[in-house]
């Protein structure tokens, strides 16, 4: 389980991380196989949509990635033993794309002003959810990787309810698929000093761990040949829930019919009841979950408040 120190970590930044996964060739592996696989969406939840989101429904490799015992000891070691995976999506950065704006989130509103999160519970010092962005390539500087500012996810400087009006377009120039999150700023002069951010260089079968509510981009691909992808898994507690009241959601200018979707329990159990739970993925196969692990968080429940408010 994670150490003291590793928690204080998190606390104190927004992050953790690099740690290792996989093996490098394990893990060429993996990618040679998914690349084999990700352009059939025959069983895909979305097979209409531009954007490959929840590929560990039908992609085998993926469905055990998300319950890896690495990435479970260290999300129960930061929001408790009960663990859902809300979903999974690709980040490819190809030779020549520009840096990925500074942003922050926590119930995934933006665009559409929905939120897909809703936590029910606020504990302290505890995330509502947590993104692990694990390398399927190498990540060195050239190749553009993830960069965070340690210690945002304290105050808010971005509003990610406000609607957001699409560009045509991926990341050639800075956006995120489709939208500019400087839009979102609450002070459009804001200015960050990029001398404070914390780049991630990885090597391929390493990730990182943090609440998308600490401030999080990317720098550019300067390489000439080099894509860097990484799998960004998502997760929330159990008391969380989950797109609630919607059939449908509409983001990056895609819409997602949610009739395949399910919440998948990676860790501990479901008390609560609120999420729609699948327990096997589109090829008929068991996901698995890791036991629940004991009193991994021992944190106070902030009444209607911030969790991060009292530092």
């Amino acid at each position: 389980m994670l150490s003291r120190e590793d928690r204080e970590f998190f606390v104190t930044n927004g992050f953790l991380g690099p740690f290792r996964v996989y093996e490098p060739a394990e893990v060429k592996e993996m990618w040679r196989q998914v690349r084999l696989q990700v352009h059939d969406k025959s069983r895909a939840c979305y097979p209409t949509t531009d954007i490959n989101y929840d590929r560990h429904m039908d992609i085998s490799i993926l469905s055990r990635h998300i319950s890896h015992p690495a990435l479970v000891e260290r999300l129960q070691g930061l929001i408790g033993p009960d663990v859902f995976c809300w979903r999974s999506e690709f980040f490819p950065k190809y030779p020549g794309d520009a840096g990925t704006e500074w942003h922050q989130v926590e119930t995934y509103a933006y665009g559409s002003g929905i939120p897909s999160l809703v936590p029910t519970v606020r504990r302290e010092k505890t995330p509502t959810e947590l993104t692990i962005w694990t390398a399927f390539t190498d990540v060195p500087r050239e190749s553009g990787p993830l960069k965070f500012m340690p210690g945002s996810h304290r105050k808010w400087l971005f509003d990610e309810k406000r609607k957001l009006e699409r560009f045509d377009g991926l990341s050639s120039n800075g956006g995120f698929f489709g939208y500019h999150f400087d839009e979102l700023k609450l002070d459009p002069n804001l200015e960050l000093d990029e001398s404070q951010a914390a780049v991630m260089e990885m090597e391929a079968g390493q990730a990182v761990i943090f609440t998308a509510r600490c401030m999080h981009g990317s720098l550019p691909n300067t390489s000439r040949r080099a894509m860097r992808l990484g799998i960004a898994t998502r997760y929330v507690p159990t008391d969380v829930k989950i797109f609630p009241d919607q059939t449908r959601f509409s983001e990056h200018g895609n819409e997602f019919d949610l009739r395949d979707w399910g919440a998948v329990l990676v860790a501990g159990r479901d008390d609560y009841e609120y999420n729609r739970v699948r327990t096997h993925n589109a090829r008929e196969e068991p996901f698995i979950t890791q036991p629940r692990v004991e009193n991994v968080v021992t944190a106070r429940i902030c009444a209607g408040g911030d969790q991060w408010a009292a530092g």
